[in-house]
């Protein structure tokens, strides 16, 4: 698949009136019966489809709001589920995800500030304290070529990881991932393991451009053979085509992603020189326990 068609998870269509409401609600929203019956079943859907496969939904039908009005709505939507989470040790619970002409390779760049593709993660897991038990994404606008979600399942990991003993039991142990943050008395890295089953239930944090910054700073043991081993395996599982659910997000959709079982990236994108801008996704993070 290469992502030019829309993408084709459980789908909600939302009133544009109502989202509209919703945007503007604000501190009136408890007062509003169908934005909290809205509410209920944006909460029935998550119980639904993030807990098992494809662990995502999307809203669609919010193509009518301007971008305040979106970012508003990103915004009201996410609270429903739960408490919206800090992106940055300066407390924004919303990001711009677009191209900054950066390159991740940069010791503080984010993948959220690159057009580069590939490079299949969890988000907020470089962050210390809680890492997000889902995230969401607003599409305002779409790239001219490219940005397609690409997701793998970590029920696909462990499946695939069923003969390799060997490589599970190093990636369920703790890692340096770089905090990506050179803020002073910012912790530099904070220690997790890749496969993290402490709860239960498994869910996986990585992003490998982060643990290789995390053991190359300073008084971090560097990676051992056996890590790097354990981590090229993982990276050749989620380079597989065949472990991918891929496809573009249409400007006014919303997706909802679990964060504790869906490693996602995205194909590479260009822009050109579109008048209103390039791609641009609103995203938040979401505690929903």
């Amino acid at each position: 698949m290469d992502g030019t068609d829309p993408f084709s998870p459980v789908r909600f269509a939302v009133d544009p009136a109502l989202a509209r409401r919703i945007a503007e609600a604000g501190d009136d929203a408890g007062r509003d019966g169908e934005v909290q019956e809205f509410a209920g079943v944006l909460r029935r859907y998550a119980a639904e489809h993030l807990g098992g496969r494809p662990g995502c939904f999307v809203l669609t039908g919010l193509g009518h709001l301007d971008h305040a009005a979106a970012r508003r709505f990103t915004l009201a939507a996410s609270g429903m589920l739960g408490d919206v989470m800090p992106q940055d040790f300066q407390g924004a619970p919303l990001r711009e995800v677009k191209d900054r002409g950066l390159r991740l390779e940069a010791a503080t760049a984010r993948y959220s500030d690159t057009r580069q593709g590939g490079n299949l993660h969890t988000d907020g897991f470089h962050r210390p304290g809680r890492v997000p038990d889902c995230f969401t994404l607003f599409c305002l606008r779409q790239a001219r070529r490219g940005g397609a979600l690409v997701m793998v399942h970590v029920q696909d990991i462990l499946r695939e990881l069923r003969d390799r003993p060997d490589v599970l039991a190093v990636l369920s142990r703790p890692f340096h991932f770089d905090t990506r943050d050179e803020t002073p008395g910012v912790p530099r890295t904070v220690r997790r393991p890749v496969l993290d089953f402490a709860d239960g239930t498994p869910r996986v944090h990585y992003l490998r451009t982060y643990v290789e910054a995390g053991h190359r700073r300073e008084g971090v043991e560097p990676l051992t053979p056996e890590q790097v081993a354990a981590l090229d395996h993982l990276d050749a599982l989620l380079a597989r085509e065949d472990l991918h659910t891929v496809g573009r997000l249409r400007p006014g959709e919303m997706v909802f992603i679990d964060n504790r079982s869906v490693v996602h990236g995205r194909t590479p994108f260009e822009d050109g020189e579109e008048p209103a801008g390039g791609r641009l996704m609103f995203r938040t993070w979401i505690a929903t326990g």
